[in-house]
């Protein structure tokens, strides 16, 4: 049984140089399903052509909470336009982050609204960043009415439960194997599995043993690994359980 990666960004400058190498190291490790998302729409373009024969890849577009001052309501009908599409699976990276943007909290909600709202509007899923900002974002998932994930999950096992009662996923990401990370794991003792994805969110996140490195999807085993260890569980019956999940997050 395959791995899936939920959340990778191989369009990215980062694999620039040896993409083949990256695509090649993700078929040598099983890894055969992943979405790719994309924050810009010339990102989104350039990742529909990124193909390799064995590995399926999914496509997400939205705007990331950190670029949302330098978005013209022009752009945001570019945005629309191409979340239409029949190439866009889902609408997302969105969301809510106070940790780096404490002055703007305002333009953050309105656009992540929006885009919520237009999600719903055309039946797609959401990707959901949230950082030092869960209260605000659970509130407009839920006003919103949409479904999603929760993407590279860094909050309370209580608020996941929340968050899973509105018909999301939880996905989890390298951190998880980091030495002093026993929130992730606790939350993934504590929500149900069949709410459960993992991801890399590659380059960035990279798990023990290439902590310090480029992340990379091949790299997504790592964290698989960590939460079967964590859960008792085998390795083929999780790796099942991710494809059930992400079939139906799709359906």
């Amino acid at each position: 049984m395959n791995w899936i990666d939920s959340h990778c960004h191989i369009n990215d400058e980062a694999f620039k140089d040896d993409l083949d190498e990256v695509l090649d190291r993700m078929l040598e490790n099983d890894v055969t399903k992943a979405m790719i998302i994309s924050s810009f729409t010339d990102d989104f373009k350039y990742g529909l052509t990124i193909k390799k024969e064995g590995i399926d890849f999914k496509h997400s577009l939205g705007i990331y909470p950190g670029d949302v001052d330098k978005v013209s309501e022009e752009d945001i009908q570019r945005y629309f336009e191409l979340m239409k599409s029949a190439e866009c699976d889902c609408v997302g990276e969105i969301g809510l982050d106070y940790y780096y943007g404490k002055d703007n909290k305002e333009r953050q909600k309105e656009i992540f609204e929006r885009q919520c709202i237009f999600a719903r509007e055309i039946n797609k899923k959401v990707i959901v960043h949230s950082r030092d900002a869960v209260q605000d974002t659970y509130d407009i998932l839920k006003k919103t009415g949409v479904k999603g994930i929760m993407h590279c999950y860094s909050d309370s096992k209580e608020m996941a439960k929340e968050f899973v009662k509105l018909g999301f996923y939880i996905s989890i990401s390298g951190t998880c194997t980091f030495k002093n990370a026993k929130e992730p794991l606790e939350v993934v003792k504590s929500i149900p599995i069949d709410r459960l994805l993992i991801e890399t969110d590659c380059p960035y996140l990279t798990p023990v043993p290439y902590r310090g490195k480029r992340n990379e999807p091949s790299y997504v085993i790592y964290t698989g690994r960590k939460i079967t260890e964590t859960l008792g569980m085998d390795i083929e019956e999780f790796k099942e359980q991710l494809n059930k999940n992400y079939s139906e997050f799709f359906n």
